[in-house]
Order: C-alpha cells, then structure tokens, then sequence
C-alpha cells in the first residue's frame, strides 16, 4: 500500500481539480546506458529528479483468455522521429527489460509521490513508422515453483555440517 502525503489525498478527493493524473513510463535494459523515461503528456516534465520527456503513448487493456496464456499488455510509443527505435536497436529490442508505469499528479510532482506503480517485463518488441510496440507481460515468471525450495517431513536438502546447514 502506498503512503500519500496529506496534501495528495486532498487534491485525489476533489470533485474537480485543476490537476492532471500523468502516466510514467520507465523503459530500463541492461544494454541502455540509463532509462528511457517518457510520459503521457505534450511537454516534458522533472519528477524524482530525472527529466521526462513528453511522448504520445498508447496503452492497451490487458488480454487474458480462458486457455491458461500468460496476461499481456500492449504498449505503443510514437516513433516518427525514430528515437525510440535507436534505444531499441541499442538495446536488441529491449526484450527482457521492464516498463515501469507511474502514475503521478501534476501539481504535486516535487513530493515524489506516486498514486500507482507496477512493473512489467518486456515479451516482445517490434517498431514501424509510426509506432514502437512493446507487449509487456508480468515481471517475475507465472510458472516458477512457488515457494522456491521443496521441504518434505524428515528431510534436509542441505549437506550435513556445510554453511548452509547451519550445524
């Protein structure tokens, strides 16, 4: 749960404000030099120091089917000026990177509180001209064993005496 300044509550429970709700996009790889950091705005915007530059952005809903496929999400950002491709050719198309999405208030950007913050992996990438498309899924893995260690009734995994054994 998220923790909002007083003044940030105030400002969600108005019934009209003068305020806009913006939408953060953080792209990060380990190809990229450092994140590429949009929004869903016509003007830039400084959030948590960094500067965000003002992108069109499309966000789909997210699809889920009753044949057990993994939820997906699909994210469009404009690329008539090919900026996003070259981050994207850098990068090998920067799947297996994250999206991060923020959403923040504009007129309470210098508190760095976020309203709403959720991680996504990158599945698949492609660009033409006139968008840079990214399906996103979910960060951590669907499949994977959860706990991630077996404990059966007498049984110890570890080697006897070993660091982890702790004996």
């Amino acid at each position: 749960m998220f923790k909002l300044s007083q003044a940030v509550i105030a400002e969600k429970n108005k019934l009209a404000s003068g305020s806009a709700m913006l939408i953060l996009f953080e792209i990060r790889h380990k190809k990229l030099p450092e994140p590429i950091c949009i929004v869903l705005n016509n003007e830039n915007i400084e959030w948590n120091g960094q500067e965000w530059a003002g992108f069109p952005v499309e966000l789909d809903d997210i699809t889920e089917d009753s044949k057990g496929e993994t939820p997906s999400l699909a994210f469009k950002v404009s690329n008539v000026d090919r900026t996003i491709q070259g981050y994207m050719e850098q990068g090998n198309g920067v799947v297996g990177g994250t999206v991060t999405i923020i959403v923040v208030n504009s007129d309470h950007l210098e508190s760095g509180d976020t309203f709403f913050e959720e991680e996504f992996a990158i599945a698949k990438s492609n660009a033409n001209d006139e968008y840079a498309t990214f399906t996103l899924g979910p960060s951590y893995p669907l499949t994977a064993r959860r706990p991630f260690d077996r404990y059966t009734k007498n049984h110890c995994p570890f080697k006897y005496g070993d660091i982890v054994c702790g004996i």
